[in-house]
């Protein structure tokens, strides 16, 4: 799929519901378009952010997808929103790690998976 920087259709992010910082790595994925192709795919509005990296918008979370490696995505979700956006992945057939801070202390809420 090619990408533009105008936003592809799809549900909008909530800015209402109670929302944190998210941050978290795809370490199966090829590189960043695989990431947004997956979002994509999985119902999210995409648009390039650059000519390497992504944003990703759904109604539980607003995403910047960065082309390292491994992939990394950085920006806030829903508290609700961590089960779906680690299912997104699953589905497509990888895996992906999140942390949850607080936004406003920085302070580390969550882990996922969560520590042994």
């Amino acid at each position: 799929m090619e990408f533009s920087s105008g936003w592809s259709t799809g549900p909008l992010f909530d800015d209402r519901a109670l929302a944190v910082d998210v941050s978290g790595f795809v370490p199966t994925a090829a590189d960043a378009r695989q990431v947004a192709e997956i979002l994509f795919g999985a119902g999210w509005r995409v648009r390039k952010q650059s000519w390497t990296e992504y944003e990703a918008e759904h109604s539980y979370a607003r995403l910047s997808v960065l082309p390292l490696d491994p992939v990394v995505f950085t920006g806030e979700i829903a508290v609700t929103g961590i089960t779906g956006l680690i299912r997104t992945f699953h589905r497509a057939g990888h895996r992906c790690t999140a942390e949850l801070h607080d936004p406003d202390s920085g302070e580390l809420l969550a882990e996922y998976p969560p520590p042994p």
